[in-house]
């Protein structure tokens, strides 16, 4: 009787767990996600992607927008273009995007956009494409992606030497190497001074054990 009991709460807890997988999973296709002008947001789906089949085109959109039907993405099976805007700032969020998966195109194609802020979090860990340009980046203003940004980017391409295609600056500061040496030289002589106060310290004590026990 308790085994069937036992086995009767087993197959309930694997099939409360398939169903808990199942809803957490919303499969959409990247047109449901695409808009090509102002007019198209009201068009986007309601629906709490989070995976997404075919490219994501963002393409002729002015000012901010109310658009959280991308934060749920966490899996994108194509390309993700966001061309010809004028601050979007950072409207398009994909801060739990995790992995993409292009096929012919660049991964991210980021061209002549103004006052854009690429919001795209640290949990991007799985970047790959057929295309032998990884990311595109052009005619963007303000023309700059920050240390971590181009960190995430980089460490996350599949392909030990991603292709970023652009034009922008990274802001980030050159390493001086005689900084760090100068640094380095300052420790050690740091910690050779406190080893030695210690080794001194050490001895001092010693002798004033001796001379209580003489």
């Amino acid at each position: 009787m308790c085994l069937k009991v036992q086995t009767s709460l087993a197959i309930l807890s694997i099939f409360a767990i398939f169903t808990r997988i199942s809803a957490a999973e919303t499969i959409c296709n990247g047109t449901e996600l695409s808009v090509y002008d102002d007019l198209d947001i009201g068009g986007l789906t309601e629906k709490p992607c989070t995976k997404v089949f075919g490219d994501i085109v963002i393409a002729n959109l002015n000012g901010g927008k109310r658009m959280s039907n991308y934060w749920t993405i966490e899996e994108l099976y194509g390309s993700l273009f966001i061309v010809n805007t004028t601050n979007l700032g950072d409207s398009v969020n994909l801060q739990n995007l995790r992995i993409i998966h292009a096929s012919e195109s660049p991964a991210l194609v980021i061209r002549n956009n103004r006052g854009l802020r690429l919001a795209i979090g640290a949990r991007l860990g799985y970047v790959s494409t057929g295309s032998n340009i990884t990311y595109w980046f052009t005619d963007n203003w303000p023309a700059a992606m920050t240390e971590s940004e181009h960190y995430t980017l980089f460490m996350a391409s599949e392909k030990n030497r991603p292709v970023f295609y652009t034009d922008n600056h990274f802001a980030t500061r050159q390493c001086d190497g005689w900084y760090y040496k100068l640094w380095t030289f300052v420790f050690g002589t740091l910690c050779f001074m406190v080893s030695c106060a210690l080794i001194g310290l050490s001895f001092y004590g010693r002798r004033e054990e001796t001379k209580k026990g003489i």
